[in-house]
């Protein structure tokens, strides 16, 4: 659902309480709410790109291989968890993500709560769809530490920040006839963050930054190189049509019109970006640099 990149793999996911409520009779405009109570996931990186996902399970389930009822239902799920820790295992370095009060929403594309069926905008002429979510959080718990490293400082220092509020705001377009993913927003925002680094932690973040860096850059590659093949190789959908049951969220529902709207929001391809409101960034030598 939220299009994990090929240069990360889920090894294994547990959870200890879930409950859902389902408001049955407004199944196309009120989300199905998910209540988790503690989440464990554990990933890998991988030097060599996995298998993109294939085809969504759920359109398959419910028998059917375009974005339809049952896709939208469960793709516009709202989610609760109490607490969720994320192991990340990489070559150089290993790392967990702690939050806590954690939802997440799908928003209209002005991110804002609204009707289900104005968090999508679909485009029939070109047979894809823009959907938009928001993940916010109380509190952010980040560690990171070395494994292998010729530098003592890096295997003895780890990195460690814990930060308040924050979100991340996430747009997928998806191609209506199999429901693939072809591009996706990343948006990482947080209003005020105070960090203390010493020189040896800034360059243990430059060591793990390049040790991902040729990873995803291989990601990146094999996702443009297979984005360009579906777009020759991808037939025209003949149900594209009739896929588009929900009133647009404007006042005239003309095709120049829809295409216009789409276009405002449209996914080019996919990106990762950080919005920081106010950054107080301090970097000290370590105590045995100034005793030497």
């Amino acid at each position: 659902m939220l299009d994990l990149p090929t240069w990360l793999a889920v090894t294994r996911v547990y959870c200890n309480k879930a409950a859902i409520r389902i408001q049955w009779t407004k199944l196309k405009t009120s989300p199905i709410c998910l209540f988790l109570d503690k989440v464990e996931v554990e990933m890998r990186t991988c030097e060599e790109p996995r298998p993109p996902n294939g085809p969504s399970p759920i359109a398959i389930t419910a028998g059917q291989s375009e974005y339809g009822f049952a896709e939208k239902v469960v793709e516009g799920m709202s989610v609760r968890i109490n607490s969720i820790t994320i192991k990340v295992q990489a070559r150089a370095f290993h790392a967990s993500f702690e939050l806590w009060q954690l939802q997440g929403n799908s928003l209209n594309p002005k991110w804002q709560r609204s009707d289900l069926r104005y968090t999508r905008v679909t485009d029939p002429k070109r047979g894809e769809v823009l959907t938009f979510k928001e993940i916010n959080w109380q509190t952010l718990r980040i560690e990171a530490d070395a494994i292998e490293s010729d530098d003592q400082d890096l295997g003895s220092t780890p990195l460690r920040l814990i930060t308040n509020q924050g979100r991340i705001r996430i747009a997928l377009k998806r191609r209506i006839k199999d429901c693939n993913v072809l591009a996706s927003k990343l948006l990482f925002i947080l209003d005020d963050l105070l960090w203390v680094l010493t020189d040896s932690q800034l360059k243990a973040i430059i060591h793990y930054a390049k040790s991902l860096s040729e990873a995803m850059e291989k990601s990146a590659q094999q996702r443009k190189s297979m984005t360009a093949e579906s777009l020759q190789t991808a037939p025209p959908s003949p149900v594209i049509h009739s896929l588009w049951t929900e009133p647009p969220p404007f006042s005239t529902s003309s095709p120049n019109n829809i295409s216009q709207y789409f276009d405002l929001y449209d996914v080019k391809e996919s990106s990762y970006h950080t919005f920081i409101s106010r950054l107080d960034l301090h970097i000290c030598n370590d105590s045995s640099s100034v005793d030497e």
